[in-house]
Formats: structure tokens, C-alpha cells, sequence
């Protein structure tokens, strides 16, 4: 999907917008956002769980979501997603673009941090159905004076103006992307001088698992991850990022890995695992269009994964979170 570019202001046209929905209001309490926290400045944090139950509450009522599993992630990752805010800092009143935004978790944490008026963009309009209508239902946990809006639209080519954001985030969007330098080049070319941007992604080089993963599930990722390659993605692009900015013209820094580890054991239909076999069902046609797998081999391995008993391992990853600033 392409947009026209447009030298209009960072709000995407109001027949582009997703705002309507039948999803009940968020409410916090009697006091506003502004007056708990002071109208001025960034909060030192946040109240999580209103956003955590309003995903849930969504789940809850379409155990097929658009997005595949996509929402279930969305949930899970919530807490290592939020320790990265204060890397980024955010003036109030800011003009901030988010890119890949699914459904919206990034626009809403910041519009609950900081006054901004936020836009979200993605190629999947039923993705961005949903956020319009949970960011009608959290109107009253963001911020008062911020201002949440959505629209679809090609990462590559956006609709927007030159220099029309002071911010512009993407969280886990460039591994997918089949020309990231180009994607990196747009954002500098919508991004104000002085203007920064946050960028959070994978490089499964920086990961270890011990004992081993089963055969199955080593097959079944392995060919999931070449479905992603075969797309043009890149597993390891988080170790790329510095230098596709930097080449751009972007001063690098502040850098964090995100860090996370732990020795647990997967059981049998747990949140862990049932979120890996959707993850997988949801790409078995493409897996087995591409001949990576032949339909029975994939069903067999998936059988045997769902099934095979719980293991303790060790699991050790690393994410990069980078912020880029355009001179």
C-alpha cells in the first residue's frame, strides 16, 4: 500500500481515521490524567493494567483477532516494551509518528506518558479497525491534552509532509522490511531537524537456549524464520540498525540491549506455548506453499510440539533499543 504524499499537518485525513468502535469506555477515576499528574510534565509512570485489560477484554471476546497472534504478543511483551520508554525523551506537545503500529501499543503508552499528538500507521486496515475502537475505549487513560488517531499507509512511501514529526517510532517493524534503508531514509525526510527516532528490534544472534529446543519445534522455527528471509526480512537486522541510520545522517545514540532471562519449563497449553503454535498455524500455508515443510511434516511436528513434555531451559535474549537523532 502507498500513500500520496502530502504537505499537510502529521493528522492523516479524517475518512482515513480509525476512531470508531463499540468497545466500552476506560475509566481511571474522577481526577484527569493532567490534574493526577501535572499538565506539564512527562509521568514518571504509568498504570499498565487499564491498557492490559482493555487488550485482554478485546481477546477475551475474538479468540481470532485480526493479526493472527499479534495481540496475544502485543499482551505478553508488554512488560520489557515499557522499560524502554525513558530512553526516549518527548517534549510536550510533540507531533509523533509510529510505524508498524499494529494496534497501538506504542501511541498509547506515550500518549499516557506525555502529551503528543500521536498518529499510528500500518498496511493492515482489520489491525487498524481495532485500534481505532480500543482507542476510543481508553480515551479517558490517555493523557487529556494528547490526541490518538490511526491510519493505514506503506512505511516506504508515508503521506506525510517533510519535517512534519518531532518523533517517529518503530518497534519489531524492521525486520520485516524487505529495503530498510529506504524505510530509514523516510523517516528522516518526515522527521524535523533535531527531530528523534526510536527504534526497537530483534537479532536472534543474540540469543541462547540450553538444553537444546526439541527437533520439532527446531523445525518448525527454522522454517518460519526462512518464510520471514524469503519475504526479504532479516532475523539479525538489530546488529544493522546503527549503521543504516548513521549512513543516513543520523547521530546514533542513546543504545540498551534489553536483556532477558530465564530457566523455566514450557507445559503442555500454556500461555508460552499456545502462543507459539497460533504463531505457527497462522503461517503453516505459507510454509507449506513454499515448500519448506510438506503439509504432513508440519502437521507431525506441530503434533509432537504441542504434546512433547514440559523441559526446563535456560533461554537467554537480547533486543537492541536505539534512539536516533536527525542532524
Amino acid at each position: 500500500m502507498t500513500g500520496a504524499r502530502t504537505g499537510d499537518p502529521p493528522g492523516p485525513p479524517v475518512a482515513e481515521e480509525r476512531r470508531a468502535g463499540s468497545l466500552p469506555a476506560v475509566h481511571e477515576g474522577a481526577a484527569s490524567a493532567d490534574e493526577r499528574d501535572g499538565a506539564h510534565g512527562p509521568r514518571v509512570g504509568g498504570d499498565w493494567s487499564v491498557l492490559d485489560r482493555a487488550y485482554a477484554a478485546y481477546l477475551d471476546a475474538h479468540p481470532a483477532p485480526p493479526g493472527g497472534s499479534l495481540l496475544a504478543q502485543t499482551i505478553l511483551t508488554g512488560a520489557a516494551r515499557r522499560t524502554l520508554y525513558p530512553l526516549l525523551e518527548v517534549e510536550p506537545g510533540a507531533e509523533l509518528l509510529d510505524l508498524g503500529t499494529g494496534f497501538g501499543p506504542v501511541v498509547f503508552e506515550l500518549a499516557h506518558l506525555h502529551r503528543v499528538r500521536a498518529v499510528g500507521v500500518d498496511i493492515d486496515e482489520a489491525v487498524l479497525d481495532v485500534a481505532g475502537a480500543l482507542g476510543d475505549a481508553l480515551a479517558g487513560w490517555v493523557r487529556e491534552a494528547s490526541a490518538v488517531r490511526f491510519a493505514p499507509a506503506d512505511v516506504a512511501d508515508l503521506p506525510y509532509g517533510a519535517a512534519a514529526f518531532d518523533v517517529v517510532t518503530a518497534r519489531l517493524l524492521f525486520q520485516h522490511l524487505p529495503d530498510p534503508e529506504a524505510v530509514v531514509a523516510e523517516i528522516r525526510r518526515v522527521l524535523r531537524p533535531g527531530g528523534r527516532a526510536f527504534v526497537f528490534d530483534v537479532d536472534d544472534g543474540l540469543g541462547v537456549t540450553y538444553p537444546e529446543p526439541s527437533a520439532a519445534l527446531t523445525a518448525l522455527e527454522g522454517a518460519f524464520a526462512a518464510c520471514q528471509s524469503g519475504r526479504g526480512g532479516d532475523r539479525h537486522v538489530g546488529r544493522k540498525l546503527t549503521t543504516y541510520f548513521a549512513t543516513a545522517g543520523f547521530d546514533v545514540g542513546p543504545l540498551r540491549l534489553l536483556a532477558q532471562a530465564a530457566h523455566v519449563a514450557s507445559e503442555q497449553g500454556d500461555a508460552s506455548r499456545s502462543l507459539t503454535v497460533a504463531r505457527l498455524l497462522a503461517a503453516r500455508s505459507e510454509i507449506v506453499g513454499r515448500g519448506l515443510l510438506a503439509a504432513a511434516e508440519f502437521d507431525a511436528h506441530l503434533d509432537a510440539f504441542v504434546h512433547e513434555p514440559a523441559v526446563a531451559r535456560f533461554r537467554a535474549e537480547c533486543q537492541l533499543a536505539a534512539v536516533f537523532t536527525n542532524r
